[in-house]
């Protein structure tokens, strides 16, 4: 009997994410069963925030099962390292077992794993192979594919605004096992995404620093900067200039733009980067990503609802950039901004840079 129960137990240890899948999702199913379709007493806004509810309520557990996933590989590396211990030296099986236990000790409590360092993910992006099926992504993805039986840990779901879903894992080999799945489905692909490391700008420092120089300056006159990426050697493979933009005055100072890592971001930020006759603090740069066929922010031209091309140069509607012939410059996104009142300068293009900064 003792026996029994301790096998049903051990059952439960080991199967303790596929127990916890199954109650999430018949919890939701439950949830969303009794969230009427139509009904007087409960408005469509309420409706539709219960819904939303409990996706974010089954995402979240998603990201609990990745965590206890991640613990117990943790924990497995550790019983696994305590062993080669044991081959590699001629200790005896009790001394074994006390380092079995300071490792697991040491490593393996709950608050030294949430206070680690977070660990590279890698993540894919979610959508349907019918455009028309947009809306339906998560809906699909969590039908068809259960990541417990895949055995894939998921680190984190998020769906955007296009009704796409990213997914990560901490593992690559995870997120292409997935992605393979994925893209066998009838309705659902899948697309890598690769991660760039963050930007940042100092502005309308002078001209005359130039790529080399500038680097120099920083790393000698910024210690905790370069001390906070492990050294010089470190700094240099941590902070790259990517490019320079006109600053206030073209002749006598420019924006310079630098590819930096996300701990080098951090000092970064803290304080003012001193250089050589001045100092100046940085800024997360941020591109904004400008669609060719109505000028509007936040989309490319591909995944433009307009059906008119406008033209970036005179705003008029019915050609394009290139193909303007008018003498006249009118920037769209300003007259749309203003309201094209009187005083406000549109006499520049759409694709200028100093126009994005002010706006």
């Amino acid at each position: 009997m003792e026996d029994s129960l301790n096998n049903s137990n051990l059952d439960l240890v080991n199967n303790a994410e596929d127990l916890l899948n199954d109650r999430i999702n018949n919890l939701s199913k439950i949830i969303l069963k009794c969230i009427p379709g139509k009904s007087d007493s409960i408005k469509v806004e309420a409706r539709k925030t219960c819904r939303e509810a409990t996706e974010k309520l089954r995402n979240h557990a998603l990201e609990m099962l990745g965590m206890i996933r991640f613990l117990k590989i943790e924990y497995e590396k550790a019983i696994k390292e305590a062993v080669e211990i044991k081959n590699k030296s001629n200790i005896t099986e009790k001394t074994t077992e006390k380092v079995e236990q300071l490792t697991i000790r040491k490593d393996m409590t709950y608050a030294n794993i949430v206070t680690r360092k977070p660990e590279q993910t890698y993540a894919i992006k979610i959508s349907t192979k019918n455009n028309k099926d947009l809306g339906q992504v998560e809906q699909l993805l969590k039908t068809n594919v259960q990541p417990s039986k895949l055995t894939v840990p998921i680190a984190k779901v998020k769906k955007i605004k296009t009704g796409e879903v990213i997914v990560e894992c901490v593992n690559k080999k995870d997120i292409e096992r997935l992605a393979t799945v994925i893209n066998t489905l009838q309705k659902l692909q899948s697309k890598e995404i690769i991660k760039g490391n963050p930007r940042l700008i100092l502005n309308n420092i002078d001209k005359n620093l130039d790529k080399t120089t500038l680097l120099k300056i920083i790393s000698k006159n910024n210690r905790e900067v370069v001390e906070s990426c492990g050294g010089i050697d470190s700094f240099k493979q941590q902070v790259k200039e990517k490019f320079r933009l006109g600053g206030r005055d073209k002749d006598r100072s420019v924006s310079v733009v630098l590819k930096v890592t996300s701990e080098a971001r951090k000092e970064f930020l803290k304080r003012r980067i001193i250089l050589e006759w001045e100092s100046v603090y940085a800024k997360d740069y941020i591109s904004l990503v400008q669609c060719y066929k109505c000028y509007r922010f936040g989309h490319k031209s591909d995944k433009c609802k307009e059906s008119i091309q406008i033209c970036g140069k005179c705003g008029n509607k019915g050609h394009d950039f290139q193909n303007c012939k008018s003498n006249d410059t009118n920037c769209i996104v300003c007259v749309r901004a203003t309201g094209n009142k009187k005083g406000c300068k549109t006499d520049h293009n759409a694709r200028d840079h100093k126009c994005h900064d002010e706006n």
